[in-house]
């Protein structure tokens, strides 16, 4: 039986976007899949965009309700009737043989006996004039190595648990739909942030995963993204945990119902949210919303109570003095030395 894909776009407006999303789509190599639009009450004519392309694999549905974006894609994806899900936001271009490595990787499982619950690529970053924008989107954060190979749930929970960012993104990943029927649902908004890293890690509790480590997505980074609004608001709102660690958190959980993370990954787990709890101390002191001394000093009480040995590390030592004394000009200047060596803050 050949791999079939559905492919769904969550879109609220985004009209100039989404032409290319659909003709990505058409020019890939594999050809069995379906698209499914949903509308989440845009303003702007997305039927008439859709209209455009008179291909019978394509659906359109507008819903009567406008939701946030994680509930609009819960909702879209529930639309979707193949035996792979995947994920697109109107503003990102698959490759033209991104479908057809990934049913390769489906294919071979299969003749492995092994159980998929995801499969995944790489992906490359662009700015809206299609330039690279690598330095741009991370920042401070460095880029994870991950080489192709399939992974089991335990190598996978430690792998995003790995300081640093992920060579791929949300757009690059099919998910099983099998796994989806028992995984309590797509993303889970009460998550935030990064409900896109929480369910790429709770998904692999079922199954393993199949990386592909070629750049099949390109990733658009859009002057006008939702994320430093929802940083902030995570700041603002004195959430107990920043979104990474949250997400890392409710995975975690996951994992341990089905007894598929090793202790050595729930540690690494824990060493990541203490990381990150360091990492919002010093934010605390620098950026807008921020609770200046009180919150950072919440954020490394919070650190030790995940992970009591991190205090005994120097770097942390120092990043954590850094956001209970020194001035905020000077929190800045360290922060600006090391965008360009290594993910510090």
């Amino acid at each position: 039986m050949p791999t079939r894909f559905s492919v769904f776009i969550p879109i609220w407006n985004d009209a100039r976007w989404l032409p290319g999303a659909i003709e990505s789509l058409l020019a890939q190599t594999h050809q069995d899949w379906e698209l499914v639009i949903g509308d989440n009450v845009s303003t702007e004519d997305i039927a008439g965009i859709v209209a455009r392309f008179p291909d019978e694999r394509i659906r359109y549905h507008r819903w009567s309700d406008h939701v946030d974006y994680a509930g609009n894609a819960n909702r879209t994806i529930d639309l979707c009737r193949f035996e792979w899900l995947q994920y697109l936001s109107a503003d990102d271009r698959l490759l033209p043989t991104c479908l057809e490595r990934m049913a390769e990787q489906v294919a071979d499982a299969q003749v492995a006996g092994v159980r998929l619950s995801m499969v995944l690529t790489g992906c490359g970053r662009f700015d809206e004039q299609g330039r690279p924008a690598e330095q741009v989107y991370y920042g401070s954060w460095r880029l994870t190595s991950m080489e192709t190979k399939v992974m089991s749930p335990a190598e996978w929970l430690g792998s995003v648990a790995t300081p640093g960012a992920p060579p791929w993104n949300i757009g690059s990943l099919a998910i099983s739909a099998d796994v989806h029927r028992v995984m309590g649902g797509f993303f889970r908004e009460e998550v935030g942030l990064t409900v896109d890293l929480e369910m790429a890690t709770r998904a692999a509790a079922y199954g393993s995963v199949a990386y592909i480590a070629e750049p099949l997505l390109h990733y658009t980074v859009r002057a006008d993204s939702i994320s430093p609004g929802l940083a902030r608001r995570n700041l603002e709102q004195k959430d107990l945990l920043p979104p990474v660690a949250a997400a890392l958190l409710s995975a975690l959980a996951v994992h341990e119902h089905r007894g598929v993370a090793a202790s050595a990954e729930r540690r690494q787990v824990m060493v990541q949210v203490a990381d990150q709890l360091v990492g919002r101390s010093l934010m605390q002191r620098y950026r807008l919303g921020g609770r200046g001394r009180v919150g950072a000093l919440r954020d490394l009480v919070r650190a030790t109570y995940h992970h009591r040995r991190w205090i005994l590390s120097p770097r942390q030592l120092v990043r954590a003095a850094a956001a209970l004394a020194a001035p905020r000009w000077l929190i800045m200047r360290m922060k600006d030395r090391y965008m360009s060596r290594e993910r510090y803050f």
